[in-house]
């Protein structure tokens, strides 16, 4: 290498601090169409019915519908979807959270045995405090996952006098599924 292609020391420096980039890691995540089948409008419209204006906002993909609602309106949400006869969710299939750092979202996953359909019944929380209203007293399978939420999010039940821990050890420091949590710091006990 001559003298007027090598870097001076002040450019070595600067492209020595600056990161390698990335590999590509294979070809970009498509997401898939926020598109309902027939079946699928039918049991968004029957949930839209149910709802009225409880419902923010709606989506769903294939036969499983969404509908987004505010937090005062989860509980009363929840028991028309059970209740309703034009939908009947009489199972609750799963409820899961997600971290989404600005908020965490609940999302109840509604099964009706009786019509053969689900829907998803979303909520967001704030991150610094979240708390919704137990389910239990609705479907007993909610008790198992609200303490999943509780143990790996820090969701609050309110009405459920059992959140102890399902996952994680008593004393556990932490919510590892928060995105804030620092899993390449943690050390084995």
């Amino acid at each position: 290498m001559s003298e007027q292609e090598r870097p001076s020391g002040e450019e070595s420096a600067a492209q020595a601090e600056q990161p390698a980039p990335r590999p590509h890691r294979g070809p970009p995540i498509e997401t898939a169409d926020e598109t309902l089948s027939e079946r699928g409008e039918a049991t968004a419209k029957r949930l839209a019915a149910a709802l009225g204006a409880d419902a923010v906002a709606a989506g769903g993909r294939g036969e499983t519908p969404w509908a987004r609602v505010e937090p005062s309106a989860l509980e009363r949400t929840l028991r028309r979807c059970r209740d309703d006869d034009a939908l009947r969710f009489d199972m609750l299939h799963c409820l899961l959270a997600v971290d989404y750092v600005e908020r965490i979202e609940l999302d109840y996953v509604l099964a009706s045995v009786a019509h053969n359909r689900k829907a998803i019944i979303k909520v967001d929380l704030p991150p610094d405090a979240p708390s919704a209203p137990t389910a239990t007293h609705l479907w007993q399978a909610a008790a198992w996952y609200e303490r999943e939420a509780h143990d790996l999010f820090g969701v609050v039940f309110d009405g459920n006098d059992d959140l102890a821990p399902l996952l994680l050890f008593e004393g556990f420091e932490g919510r590892p599924g928060l995105k804030s949590f620092p899993l390449h710091e943690y050390e084995e006990y």
